[in-house]
């Protein structure tokens, strides 16, 4: 388990994968985000349903979720300096994803702390 006890950020391997990097400080003042593209929806609903747990005895399912994992990871940050929080898209009743799939973004991307 990493220190920062994000799932997300076992399967990548290598410390906090979702750390943005950006103070919380130095934004301070109301930001409107913008809404989600409906590519990036898209594009973390296939990711999510790539780090689905494996068919038994699929050799290669490790190297496929990691890069599946370190590509998430790398939206997460993305637009989290942009703003936009990805677990919005998880939020019971106006999420963007299918339940299963946003279940599944919270499991990866909340702290278990």
């Amino acid at each position: 388990m990493t220190r920062c006890r994000h799932a997300l950020c076992q399967l990548v391997g290598d410390g906090c994968s979702l750390a943005t990097g950006v103070s919380r400080g130095c934004r301070t003042g109301p930001r409107v985000a913008a809404p989600f593209e409906a590519e990036l929806v898209d594009e973390v609903s296939a990711l999510l349903a790539q780090l689905a747990p494996p068919p038994p005895g699929d050799t290669g399912a490790m190297a496929r979720q990691r890069a599946a994992a370190t590509r998430l990871a790398f939206l997460f940050r993305r637009e989290a300096r942009s703003d936009r929080n990805l677990l919005v898209l998880a939020a019971e009743g106006e999420g963007e994803l299918e339940p299963e799939l946003g279940a599944r973004l919270e499991a990866l991307c909340r702290n278990r702390g």
